[in-house]
């Protein structure tokens, strides 16, 4: 039985000799966990991009800002834009640039694109709607179009309408290419509707069937 002892005899040097250093030295830390867990990196500055819509150059930058002469589009979805009273009165200013720089960027390939719609009027969005109940037969189905004021982004400044009602090429080649400045086409059965749902550069979801699922 002698392999027993040579066992208990190395047991005993592997539990006593870190024993007797812990107490000749008990400020030193044996903790695994804190010398071997990684370290996370944190992103303080993340990119964002800028434009030059003369030069048609688009860089990432780490600052918070854009270098001079280049425009900064936001870094995130775009939400309600009021003045200092609370109301709207105008289409969103980021909303708006970053259509316009599209637009530079657009006709460097050929395309034109042109703002049909943007900002309404509440009582003007009323009567859209009203239009398109006669139209379409029912609230229901006039909504699929055209919200009632209280649900359309139009009214918020949120919402444009690019190249209605004709030239379709356009409108492709900004929901194609719209993501790169924060533009995104929200409903399939309306291939004219923009919204600047996401920040630059990330990518725009599927659009909804219609409008309908904004009637919440």
């Amino acid at each position: 039985m002698r392999w027993v002892h040579r066992q208990n005899f190395a047991f005993l040097v592997a539990v006593l000799v870190p024993l007797s250093i812990g107490l000749a030295f008990p400020s030193l830390n044996f903790s695994v966990t804190e010398s071997t867990a990684p370290e996370v990196s944190v992103q303080k500055n993340p990119k964002i991009a800028c434009f030059d819509a003369q030069s048609l150059i688009t860089l990432q930058s780490r600052d918070s800002t854009c270098p001079v002469d280049y425009i900064f589009l936001g870094d995130s979805p775009l939400t309600e834009s009021t003045t200092a009273d609370g109301s709207v009165v105008e289409i969103h200013p980021l909303l708006l640039n970053r259509f316009t720089t599209a637009q530079s960027f657009a006709r460097a390939d050929g395309i034109e694109l042109t703002l049909t719609s943007g900002y309404r009027s509440l009582e003007r969005q009323l009567m859209l709607f009203e239009r398109e109940v006669e139209i379409r037969g029912s609230e229901l189905e006039a909504s699929k179009w055209v919200l009632p004021p209280q649900f359309s982004q139009h009214p918020k400044g949120l919402a444009i309408d690019v190249n209605y009602p004709g030239d379709k090429v356009g409108a492709y080649w900004l929901e194609t290419n719209g993501s790169r400045f924060g533009l995104c086409r929200v409903y399939a059965n309306e291939w004219w509707h923009f919204e600047g749902i996401i920040a630059p550069g990330e990518r725009c979801p599927v659009p909804a069937p219609n409008a309908l699922v904004d009637l919440e």
